[in-house]
This record gives structure tokens, C-alpha cells and sequence, in this order.
């Protein structure tokens, strides 16, 4: 049987469009390398029943009163809790630095080029958490509300085509029984922006995670040194949310540029079918 010239036609285009899927990532192009600009997080971990009445406008927790964190401090000044909080912050640092490039192909520029660069040394840290204890991975600085201009003037000085904020909360809650008897888990409460060249927010998400095993409690007493150990597997876990968030965007990109390529290859070429007389 005779196949007509719209089956070929219907072929060629199908074939198309599968060889189009194979295209590089626009997105990739356009948004890497990275440059991390900002990690910062409350300095205790709270029960998230002491927060729960008080939350930012965005729904995250808030880090706890400044006056609260330095009473807490001078009453409890070996609680593990609060010596790591750097630590903690500069594992979320290294988690991204690891994760990012693995789930999503995005480079990632050497943090060093990015806190010791003239644009960043002379960017005013945000006055927003002035009034709550937060503290900064080390040698960043507090940045979560940053103006596109700064944003577009740094990643232009450091080469960078993107940027990313973290912004950590770190809570404790009851998983079984009470405060008294039972146990408890940790939370960590990620809100993450990635900004694009141009200073805009491409991504501005709250991600969440919990410790994977609970950690007994007696008599109100629990073991700290557990609970911030086992912080670290949550914050691995919200940044890998994180990074898929980013994926998933430079997926869709993809998606969107092999249709609108598909669209200007059917425009720029188009095909004449001819006609033949029945034989």
C-alpha cells in the first residue's frame, strides 16, 4: 500500500522531536556557576512549641529573641546546642558545595572568590534579624535580604551567573509521650532563594526535615550531643530538596527551549507536499 506524503511528513516531525530532547540545558547555561552568598540560622535549637506563636510573615519559625538567646547563654554556656551552631551552619555550607553540583550539573564557585571579592566585603549585611540572635557560616555574612542592584554588581564581580541564600532553623519537638518522658526529634526549617543574573528571585521555598531517629527523653533529660549530630542528616536532607527544586526548574527550561526550537525549525523550513494524480 501506498503510504501518503503526510505519514513521511508525520514521521520526519516525531523524529524530531525526540532528537531535540537530547539538547544542552539553556538553564544550566544561563544560571551556572553559583555563587553562595549567604548561610545563616538561629544559634539554639528551641522546642517548636516556644516558637510556635511566633512566625515571619513567610510561615518559616523565628530564631529566638536576642535577649532570650543571651539569658540561655550565660545559664547554660556548655549546651552543645549552642556551641555548634556555627558548625552547624558551616555543614549546611559544605552539604550545598557537595549536593549541588551532583544533583544538578550547576558549578559552583570557590567560596573564598566569593566573601574575600571587593563587592561582597563592601555589601552591607541585612538589617532584617537584627533584633533576632542568628549568626553566619564562617567568614559569610548576613545577606538574606539583599537589593537586585548589589546582588547584580557582586555576581558580576565574581563571575557568577546565579545566587544562593540559605537561611536555617533549627527546632526540637516531642515525637513520642511528653517533654518529660518519651522522645523527641530534631527539625530543620530551610528558606532558600536562588536569585538569577539579573538580581531576581528565580526560587524562594521553605523546605523541612526531621531527624531520622528519635532520641529518648527521662525526666525532661535528653542526650544534645545525639540530637546535634543527628541535625546533620535533616540539613542534608533540605538541601538536597533545595537542589532538586533547581532541577526541576532547569528541566522545565529544557522542555520549554526544545519546544520553542521545535517551533522555529517548523517555521524556518517549511515543507512543500506535492500532489500526484491517482495512477
Amino acid at each position: 500500500m501506498k503510504k501518503s506524503p503526510v505519514y513521511f511528513l508525520t514521521l520526519t516531525l516525531s523524529a524530531f522531536i525526540f532528537a531535540s530532547c537530547g539538547t544542552t540545558k539553556i538553564s544550566l547555561q544561563e544560571n551556572s556557576p553559583v555563587a553562595l552568598i549567604s548561610v545563616i540560622g538561629n544559634t539554639q535549637v528551641p522546642w517548636v512549641s516556644e516558637d510556635s506563636e511566633t512566625t515571619t510573615p513567610t510561615g518559616e519559625p523565628e530564631a529566638e529573641g536576642l535577649l532570650t538567646s543571651l539569658a540561655n547563654k550565660f545559664s547554660d554556656s556548655n549546651n552543645p546546642e549552642i556551641l555548634t551552631a556555627i558548625d552547624r551552619l558551616d555543614y549546611a555550607c559544605d552539604s550545598f558545595v557537595e549536593n549541588l553540583p551532583e544533583i544538578t550539573g550547576y558549578e559552583i564557585l570557590p567560596k573564598d572568590d566569593v566573601v574575600k571579592s571587593d563587592a561582597y566585603i563592601y555589601t552591607g549585611a541585612s538589617y532584617f534579624n537584627i533584633m533576632n540572635s542568628s549568626k553566619s557560616a564562617t567568614n559569610f555574612k548576613d545577606l538574606s535580604i539583599i537589593g537586585a542592584k548589589n546582588a547584580r554588581i557582586l555576581m558580576q564581580e565574581v563571575g557568577a551567573k546565579s545566587a544562593a541564600i540559605l537561611s536555617l532553623t533549627f527546632q526540637k519537638d516531642v515525637v513520642k509521650g511528653t517533654k518529660s518522658s518519651g522522645s523527641i526529634a530534631g527539625i530543620v526549617t530551610l528558606k532558600a532563594k536562588l536569585l538569577d543574573s539579573r538580581g531576581r528571585e528565580v526560587i524562594n521555598k521553605i523546605f523541612t526535615a526531621r531527624t531520622s531517629e528519635p532520641i529518648k527523653i527521662i525526666h525532661m533529660q535528653y542526650n544534645k550531643d545525639n540530637l546535634v549530630e543527628a541535625l546533620d542528616g535533616a540539613i542534608d536532607d533540605v538541601i538536597r530538596q533545595f537542589c532538586m527544586e533547581i532541577s526541576k526548574i532547569s528541566f522545565d527550561s529544557e522542555i520549554q527551549e526544545d519546544s520553542d526550537a521545535l517551533q522555529e525549525e517548523i517555521h524556518a523550513t517549511p515543507i512543500t507536499i506535492k500532489s500526484h494524480s491517482a495512477e
